[in-house]
C-alpha cells in the first residue's frame, strides 16, 4: 500500500510540474528543463494550428467505418483485436487505431474510459492529428514516426489534462512505411510504465500481420533523386531520355500531340519529330504497348513519386513529403516542362524549410546538398529563438 502511495505521490508532483509549466507556455513564457523536448516543439507547432479552449477535436465523415472495414489495417489488425479489448477493459483504457491522418478509425473503450472518450470525440471519426488536436499521442506519433507517451497536463488541450496516452506506429516490415497508429488512453492516475512496453508490443504485432505491399500501381516512376522505373513489380533499366518522356506523359494523362510533346522535350532545340517517334517508339515497346497515339498517352496505371507529392502536401503531411522529396526533379533534365515542375517543387519544398519549426525534421533533411545552407540557417534561427530543445 505504501508503495502504490509513493506511485501516486510521484504522479501527482509529475502533473504538478507540468501544470505550472504548461501555464507557463500559455501564458506566453519559456518553459523549463523539465519539459521534454518533443512536448515542447510540439507544443510550439500546436499553438500555430490550434485554439485553446474547445471542447473536443474535430469530427470527421462517416465514411469512416466503410474505409476501416476494407482496410488492409483492418485485416492486420483482426488477431489481435480481441487482446486488445481485453486489455483495454480489465485496464480501464481506451483503445485506438488510427489512419495516418489522425483519424480513429477503430475504438474500443472500457467503462471507466467510455464517456470520457466519447466526450472529446476520442472515438471513431474524431480526428487527432497535431494540427486539429494540439499535442497528443496519435498526433505526436505520428509526427515522430515513433512510439510515445504523452502525460496529463503534456497535451496541448485543457480537455485531455486528465489523460495519459501510450501510442505507437504501425510500421509495415517491407516498406518502413507507416500505415497507422495504436494508442492505449486512461486517466493519469492510472499510469504505469507497462502501458507504452503493451501498446509497443501490439502494434508490432499488427505490423507483422500486414500483407505484403503490392505495386501503387503497374507503373511506378521514381524521379526524384536517382531515376527508378517499376513495372509490374520489375524494375525496368531505361535511359535518360525513356524516363523524361515518362515523366511528360505521367504530367499529362490527356495525352499530348506531337508538336506539343515535341515542345515539352525539346523546346527549342533542333531535334527532329522522326527521332521523338522513333523514342517514343522504343518505349512502347519496353512497356509492352501501353502508350498510345494521336494523341500520345499511357494506358496503364501509373503512380509518379513527383506527383504523389502534391497529394501529401495537401493533406498537409510535411514530414512525409519531406521523407519523399530526396532530391529535384531529374536534375540533369533540360526538357522544357520538367524544368518548370522542378523550379516549382523546389521553390514549394525550400518555403517549407525555411518555415520549419521542427528541428529533428531539419536534421533529417540535412543529406540534401542543395538544401544544406537553407537548413543550416533556419536551425540557428531556431537555435537563436530558443525553438530547439536538446
Amino acid at each position: 500500500m505504501g508503495r502504490l502511495t509513493k506511485e501516486h505521490h510521484n504522479l501527482l508532483h509529475r502533473r504538478n510540474q507540468m501544470g505550472t509549466e504548461w501555464e507557463r507556455f500559455a501564458s506566453g513564457l519559456n518553459v523549463g528543463e523539465e519539459v521534454r523536448g518533443e512536448i515542447a516543439a510540439s507544443w510550439k507547432r500546436s499553438a500555430n494550428h490550434v485554439q485553446v479552449g474547445k471542447d473536443s477535436v474535430p469530427f470527421s465523415d462517416n465514411t469512416i467505418t466503410k474505409r476501416w472495414e476494407s482496410s488492409s489495417l483492418a485485416k492486420a489488425a483482426g488477431k489481435d483485436q480481441d487482446k486488445i479489448m481485453q486489455l483495454a477493459k480489465e485496464g480501464s483504457l481506451v483503445a485506438a487505431i488510427s489512419d495516418t491522418c489522425g483519424n480513429l478509425l477503430w475504438t474500443c473503450a472500457s467503462k471507466h474510459m467510455e464517456s470520457r472518450a466519447d466526450a472529446v470525440n476520442f472515438r471513431v471519426g474524431g480526428c487527432w492529428h497535431e494540427r486539429a488536436a494540439g499535442t497528443n499521442a496519435v498526433g505526436l506519433a505520428l509526427k515522430l514516426k515513433r512510439a510515445v507517451t504523452v502525460f496529463s497536463f503534456e497535451h496541448f488541450q485543457p480537455f485531455v489534462h486528465d489523460w495519459v496516452c501510450y501510442a505507437a506506429p504501425v510500421i509495415h516490415p517491407q516498406s518502413g512505411r507507416c500505415v497507422g497508429i495504436l494508442d492505449l488512453s486512461t486517466t493519469w492516475k492510472k499510469h504505469t510504465p507497462l502501458g507504452q512496453a503493451a501498446v509497443n508490443d501490439m502494434a508490432r504485432s499488427i505490423a507483422l500481420s500486414l500483407a505484403d505491399e503490392q505495386p501503387r500501381a503497374a507503373l511506378e516512376i521514381h524521379a526524384l533523386g536517382q531515376p527508378r522505373v517499376v513495372l509490374h513489380g520489375k524494375t525496368v533499366k531505361l535511359t535518360h531520355r525513356q524516363v523524361e518522356i515518362l515523366c511528360i506523359l505521367a504530367l499529362h494523362p490527356q495525352g499530348l500531340h506531337l508538336d506539343a510533346f515535341h515542345a515539352a522535350l525539346y523546346g527549342d532545340a533542333s531535334v527532329s519529330t522522326t527521332t521523338l517517334k522513333a523514342e517514343i517508339s522504343h518505349l512502347r515497346r519496353l512497356l509492352g504497348g501501353h502508350i498510345s497515339s494521336r494523341p500520345y498517352q499511357l494506358t496503364m496505371p501509373i503512380w509518379a513519386d513527383f506527383i504523389d507529392i502534391w497529394d501529401i502536401l495537401r493533406c498537409q503531411h510535411v514530414h512525409d513529403a519531406v521523407s519523399l522529396y530526396r532530391a529535384p526533379l531529374l536534375l540533369q533534365s533540360q526538357a522544357p516542362v520538367i524544368e518548370e515542375w522542378r523550379r516549382c517543387l523546389d521553390v514549394v519544398m525550400q518555403r517549407i524549410l525555411t518555415d520549419c519549426d521542427d528541428p529533428e525534421l531539419l536534421m533529417a533533411h540535412m543529406h540534401q546538398a542543395k538544401e544544406n545552407e537553407v537548413i543550416r540557417e533556419r536551425l540557428a534561427e531556431l537555435a537563436q529563438n530558443q525553438q530547439v530543445f536538446l
